[in-house]
């Protein structure tokens, strides 16, 4: 999720909220069988007091390209975080209001590199220390296997940007191991060999699936959580202990640590779903439990059922927001927020935690599985997770599903809506560093898409929708899909041509306002503002009492509708608010202006209950 742009008037007045009542769950699948091009063999020590890891990796990479590979390119994100003149911190120094601490920073260095066979290669860094390459002695031929064993070493953040550490003892470690790009024989970015781009402000991470088994070896008493299964524990007898995992057909492994975790459970589809929360959070069990069953159901149920075993989520302290609000394998990160910044919320007045839960849940879906390329296209990854929670918040919570306070009523689409019209003209597609600054990222990557997708639904139906995000969550699932690959299955699935929404939404940058500029006594006008064009109906209504829904392309700017045997009254364009990316919904009705004394007589209903009034009162 990372980046979730909220207006900030809403949080003074959020209201609580209910336990939600999913559907019964089903069966869960076991590890998925899938080829494991990227494995990782991990060690890796945690001195707590430094903050600082230690580690040793055997990395196991599988060329299924018909491609030879003759070197291999790594990501060593962390040396985002080492000085001022890293690309990420150059384009934002700062994260969800959180910065990054000059007196705290982070870095990783490999200290040794060889092939299996004890063969020592050289480790060039390339750009600002975010990307690495190394020359093989010779290229890997497709279908055959290249071993690399890697030494590192690691100095971890203060927590601002999802990883790192946050006061004595509590670790959220992300982004933390050498890894490798993905290797293919051509990309969106049409670069053939290792996709792999320095570590960017908006943009997020791209791997191929593979087998995790990490041993971290940390202090005694502390609790961990991590992707996968944890399957060993070991008091090593000096103050420390090892607890390892292992992990099946997953593109990231990620951990977090604390001693004063406390943990609990339910079991959802036949997934274990597991809450580690701090003790100052108690009250957020039953909440965040709650929404986490909503999501794993739900979304199970629309799209396909969740392939793992497990499912952690991690709450995090006060004041650590950065490590909040994040995705990874099998393991999510929510938390409590105080929007406010007067140190008074406490979350019983919003429903922020059960958003950011069921978002980053989505994720498991619409990143850990569909394995977008978030850095070269960020709304399929976003945008799908968002349009998903935007579904799944109205079902469960209810109309305000995001406020209900008094007076202050709003749903989560109304939210994103929002946040779009701010920005009317973004377009969805383009790589994350295209898109200047949160607001606009936000807005393409999250906010728009959101509202697309849902204009999408409206439009096809929802049992049509479902068909197709079903269609293709399950068609690409532990692939790379791209935003090609979603056309192509909608337009198969919905069997119609949607240019209006890929070519005008998602590769377009224009707006749409329609409205009806006059009503007459025998016709109707309507226009489109803006370069957007999208399908809609207008609904007439006449003096008998009668509609009728005029299908209108919306195209050519301006259409009269004439009826010279009937006498209009009223005229509405998309009168069911399909279409949520519509600027201005005020002027998509109009009433024709008549004297009092012909409007009565058209609207005759009125007309009697009036005269029944008037004699009533006279007979008194």
């Amino acid at each position: 999720m990372k980046k979730l742009l909220f207006p900030l008037v809403i949080f003074a007045l959020l209201a609580g909220c209910n336990r939600p009542a999913p559907p019964a769950p089903a069966a869960a699948p076991d590890w998925p069988d899938i080829p494991q091009v990227a494995s990782y063999n991990i060690e890796v020590t945690l001195d707590a007091d430094a903050k600082t890891l230690t580690g040793h990796e055997t990395i196991t990479y599988l060329n299924t390209t018909d491609i030879p590979i003759p070197d291999a390119v790594f990501h060593l994100y962390l040396n985002a975080f080492r000085d001022q003149n890293s690309i990420f911190l150059t384009e934002s120094g700062t994260a969800r209001g959180y910065a990054w601490d000059a007196g705290h920073p982070g870095w990783i260095e490999v200290t040794g590199i060889r092939l299996a066979d004890g063969t020592p290669l050289t480790l060039e860094s390339i750009e600002d220390g975010t990307l690495a390459r190394v020359q093989l002695p010779s290229p890997v031929p497709g279908g055959e296997s290249f071993s690399l064993e890697v030494d590192f070493r690691a100095q971890l953040p203060k927590v601002f940007a999802r990883t790192g550490f946050f006061g004595d003892d509590f670790f959220m470690i992300g982004q933390w191991f050498p890894k490798l790009g993905v290797w293919q024989p051509g990309s969106q970015s049409a670069v053939e060999g290792w996709n792999a781009y320095p570590f960017h402000a908006n943009s997020e991470f791209f791997a191929d699936f593979g087998t995790y088994d990490v041993a971290i070896t940390l202090p005694t008493g502390y609790v961990t959580g991590a992707t996968g299964l944890p399957v060993a524990e070991k008091d090593n007898g000096n103050g420390t202990q090892t607890v390892s995992y292992h992990a099946q057909s997953v593109i990231d492994f990620s951990w977090t640590a604390s001693p004063n975790f406390r943990q609990t459970a339910r079991t959802v589809n036949g997934v274990e779903v597991v809450y580690f929360y701090l003790p100052e959070h108690s009250f957020t069990v039953e909440r965040a439990l709650d929404a986490a069953e909503a999501a794993v159901t739900y979304f199970g149920e629309w799209y396909g059922a969740y392939p793992y075993p497990r499912l952690l989520v991690v709450d995090v302290p006060d004041e650590a927001g950065g490590a909040g609000g994040m995705e990874y394998p099998m393991l999510v990160t929510a938390g409590l927020e105080d929007f406010t910044g007067l140190g008074i919320m406490k979350g019983e007045f919003d429903r922020m935690l059960e958003l950011v839960t069921v978002h980053e849940i989505g994720h498991e879906w619409w990143y850990a599985t569909a394995a977008f390329n978030e850095a070269e296209e960020p709304w399929l990854d976003e945008g799908f997770t968002d349009y998903s929670t935007v579904r799944l918040m109205g079902k469960v919570y209810g109309p305000y599903d995001a406020v209900d306070a008094g007076n202050v009523k709003l749903s989560y689409q109304q939210m994103r809506r929002m946040d779009y019209l701010a920005f009317p003209n973004t377009p969805m597609y383009g790589k994350a560093w295209d898109f200047n600054g949160l607001a606009g990222y936000g807005v393409a990557a999250y906010a728009k898409p959101a509202l697309a997708l849902t204009t999408l639904e409206n439009i096809l139906g929802e049992e049509t929708m479902l068909e197709v995000m079903s269609t293709f969550y399950q068609r690409y699932q532990f692939q790379h899909p791209t935003t090609d690959d979603f056309r192509l299955t909608a337009e198969e699935v919905s069997g119609q041509d949607l240019d209006w929404f890929f070519d005008g939404l998602v590769y377009g940058d224009g707006a749409l306002n329609y409205s009806v500029s006059a009503v007459d006594e025998h016709s109707v006008t309507v226009m489109r503002q803006g370069e957007l064009v999208i399908p809609t109906e207008v609904e007439v209504t006449f003096s008998n009492g009668s509609a009728v829904l005029e299908p209108w392309g919306g195209g050519g700017g301006e259409q009269v509708f004439t009826y010279p045997d009937k006498t209009v009254i009223r005229a509405e364009i998309d009168p069911g608010r399909k279409i949520v990316l519509d600027t201005q919904w005020s002027d998509n009705g109009l009433s024709r202006r008549m004297d009092i004394w012909s409007w009565l007589a058209i609207n005759t209903r009125l007309f009697y209950q009036l005269q029944n009034w008037m004699l009533y009162w006279g007979g008194l």
